[in-house]
Parts: C-alpha cells; structure tokens; sequence
C-alpha cells in the first residue's frame, strides 16, 4: 500500500465530494460459502480478549474454536456470516455457579461499585430468570448481543456488553476469562440496508444502543459506492460513558458522516448547561468532535432535520432504552417522519 506521502494531495477547495476520499476497506462480495453460524443450534466461540470501554461496558473478542481432533473439512469450508445490525443469542447454564467459577480481576471495579446498590427482593419471591432463546432448553438461560465487528476470513467478533447489577447474565459474564469457550447461535436480522438506499440515514442511539448502528454504520462507509449522508445522534451519561469514541471520531473524517454527542449527566461548574453554553467540556473535546452538554430535546432532533434538509429520501434508526426510544419517535411523528426502524 502506498504511503500518505506518495498519495496525490488535496486541492484544499473543500469539495463535498472530494476524488481524494479513500476507504482503506472495501466491503466483499456475498460469498457462497455457508456460514458457522444458524438459528438451528449453538456453537462454539472462545473468548480471545476483554477490554473496558466505560464504567459499566466492557469489549469482548469471541473465535469461533473446535479443538485438532473435533476440526473437519465441513469446518474449513465454511466462514463467519453476520450481517450488519444483527445480533447473535449467548447462552450459559443456569447452574454455572455450582461450577466454582473464578471472577475475572478486570471486572473487580464494576463488582465493588455493583456491591453498594441493594438487591432489591420483590416479597421474598424467587425471580425467574427470562429466556430469550423461547426454543432452549431450561438448563441454560439466554441473551441477545450485537457484533459491532466481524472478522469472516478469522471467523471472530466483538461485542458490546454493559453489565447490569445482580442481572444474572452480567455475573455470568464476570467469570469468562480470556480462552474460555461460550455458545451462541444466530443470526437473527432485523433491518437489511441496501447499497444507496437513502440519500439521508439518521442514527439515534442511547449508550451501549450504538452496537448495531455502528455496524450498520461502519459498513457503509467502508462501501465506495455507497453516497449515502449519515448522521449520527448519540445520547450518553457523562464524557466518560462515550462508546466507540475514538472509532466516530474516526469516521467524522469521511465527507458523508457527522455525528453529535449528547451528555445528560456530565457535570457543570460555569453554570451554562441550563443554558446550552456551557463551556467546561473545552479542555476534554478532541479536534473533529462534536459534543454537546446537554439532554438531547425535541428542538435538537427538528433542527437538524430542517436545517440539513434530511427529510428528503430519510431513514431513521434508533437503538436505546424503551422510554428513551418512544421519546425520539414522538419527535419524529411530530415532524411526520414515517420511515423508522427501531432496534
């Protein structure tokens, strides 16, 4: 690959549309090979990295393992197909904590600040832990997850998981340690996008909802022949709570992509928040960013419709909380906004 130096320069004319735009990646033809993964049954995933990526998330890397004497042919020739936006099921036993399982030391600092809430008991009740995977057995309980990355040709990928107090799955989770083997089964979609299906896409996520925006995202960008003008809302606590944030600081660099930062909760001492000019987040906003310390209302969503003329040929995805998603469809039914697709 050439390097930065003997690539042809920018003529410094700010076009929209520069010739110049490069893509490192180039999205792959469909491939006719089957993949290791389908809703008929679990498979194998060991787990190869984790990593914090807030207070309360954590990255985690599965490959798709079989140990020498299980590989066969059938194996070789498949590879790992998972569409952007989808997400896979990951079950555990329910008696995993009759296995003596050890806690993974990355975790100790969200284990401390999970033991200062209470557990709270509804009238001594046991409370049944919910299946997701209606089909499964009851000997194993189940979660859905979105890959944000996939690696087909390794056979590996990342999620997302923000881990909830005493949440069954959450403690389970605590436990795996890098090379421990888990199952998952999929893949169960939702929304397909099609090559310049849009002129305009507008992402609204809500913290750890980013997951399958930024697939959906990322592989579009990473598509040369697809013009289509993204714009990203991302709605988080604090600055601290911002996921993924160096990958959309990287993405801003593409001509057809912005993306807008909320924080409802990060702190203020000029007094500007109530205001919508506060100017404490100055020291900590990188070049190219846009960060706003304030809720994001109903104004935020009609200005930016209006003012970028997005209306025009518009989808729109959200991904967050129940409350937070009905809030932002309310918004867009206001401004009749029909073409919504929620995660």
């Amino acid at each position: 690959m050439a390097s930065d130096d003997e690539l042809p320069k920018c003529c410094g004319s700010g076009c929209t549309n520069c010739v110049l735009d490069r893509k490192t990646k180039l999205r792959k033809l469909p491939s006719s090979r089957p993949s290791l993964l389908d809703d008929a049954g679990y498979q194998p995933f060991q787990c190869t990295a984790i990593s914090q990526c807030s207070s309360n998330t954590f990255l985690f890397r599965f490959r798709y393992w079989s140990s020498s004497a299980e590989t066969t042919s059938d194996d070789a020739s498949k590879e790992l197909s998972i569409p952007p936006g989808s997400h896979l099921m990951l079950r555990a036993p329910r008696d995993w904590r009759q296995a003596d399982r050890p806690f993974n030391p990355i975790f100790a600092a969200w284990r401390m600040q999970s033991i200062e809430k209470p557990r709270v008991q509804d009238g001594g009740a046991k409370k049944t832990v919910e299946k997701y995977d209606k089909n499964e057995r009851d000997l194993y309980f189940s979660r859905p997850y979105t890959p944000i990355r996939v690696d087909s040709d390794a056979c590996e990928f990342d999620v997302l998981i923000r881990m909830e107090v005493y949440g069954e799955m959450s403690e389970y989770l605590q436990t795996m340690h890098v090379n421990d083997v888990s199952e998952w089964k999929g893949v169960y979609t939702g929304f397909l996008w099609e090559r310049n299906a849009r002129r305009n896409l507008l992402c609204i996520a809500q913290g750890v909802g980013l997951a399958p925006i930024y697939s959906i995202l990322s592989t579009i960008l990473d598509d040369e022949d697809d013009e289509t003008r993204l714009n990203l809302i991302y709605c988080c606590r604090d600055i601290e709570g911002i996921l993924l944030r160096d990958k959309l600081l990287h993405m801003s660099a593409y001509w057809n992509f912005k993306a807008t930062i909320y924080l409802s909760r990060e702190g203020c001492s000029c007094g500007g928040k109530t205001t919508r000019r506060c100017s404490c987040l100055s020291s900590k906003i990188k070049y190219g960013e846009r960060i706003l310390n304030h809720r994001l209302e109903e104004i935020d969503i009609e200005n930016l419709l209006h003012k970028s003329g997005q209306q025009d040929s518009l989808q729109v995805l959200i991904c967050g909380a129940e409350c937070f998603t009905k809030f932002v469809e309310n918004c867009l039914a206001q401004l009749n906004v029909r073409e919504i697709f929620k995660f």
